[in-house]
């Protein structure tokens, strides 16, 4: 049987937990994404200074198929982890046990060989994301962060400028696909099921 295939483009100290969550994260909600007050800001890092550029307010709510460190790559100085968020069915069955994700080289691909599954919704509610730690903790939370874990991240969608034409730009949509497809996040807030980090 032919197997359905998708790609889409795009420390080890222990974190100090912030307060126990007040709900349990619930994935069956879409994202949420709306217009955002903030200005642009420079962010110090280990490459020089880069100007971050908020494009939306973003809060979503996941399980996390699979996550992958980055260390030596280009961006690895600004995200030093992806994660593969899944919301809505994808982490139900019988879509949970009959799809597999897996990541290479910041995309993410998925497979199926069950020809009965909706390849459309698998494709607009799971999204490989660069993770933008706001804060040294929330980068150490973020890096234990494994396949099968329930989060939920709030913060921002973020374009990145930096020295000699420097330039990451995010993804507004749940319904793209291919290069340029993967959302670049600005992580302020980290729930892990009940712990929340800052």
């Amino acid at each position: 049987m032919a197997a359905a295939l998708g790609v889409a483009g795009c420390g080890f100290a222990l974190p100090a937990s912030s307060v126990p969550a007040g709900s349990a994260v619930d994935w069956r909600v879409e994202p949420i994404q709306g217009a955002t007050w903030r200005t642009p800001f420079v962010w110090p890092t280990r490459r020089g200074e880069v100007t971050v550029r908020p494009r939306a307010a973003f809060d979503i709510s996941a399980v996390v198929a699979a996550s992958e460190p980055y260390s030596l790559d280009g961006g690895a100085f600004l995200s030093p982890v992806d994660l593969v968020m899944t919301w809505g069915q994808l982490p139900e069955e019988p879509y949970r046990s009959r799809v597999s994700y897996y990541q290479i080289t910041r995309y993410y691909f998925w497979r199926t060989r069950d020809p009965g599954l909706d390849l459309g919704y698998i494709a607009t509610h799971s999204a490989n994301m660069h993770m933008i730690p706001a804060t040294r903790n929330l980068a150490r939370a973020l890096v234990h962060v494994g396949g099968g874990d329930r989060v939920r991240l709030r913060g921002l969608l973020v374009d990145v400028e930096g020295p000699s034409g420097y330039h990451w730009q995010t993804s507004l949509s749940r319904d793209d696909t291919g290069p340029g497809a993967c959302e670049l996040v600005w992580v302020e807030e980290l729930q892990r099921g009940r712990r929340l980090y800052r």
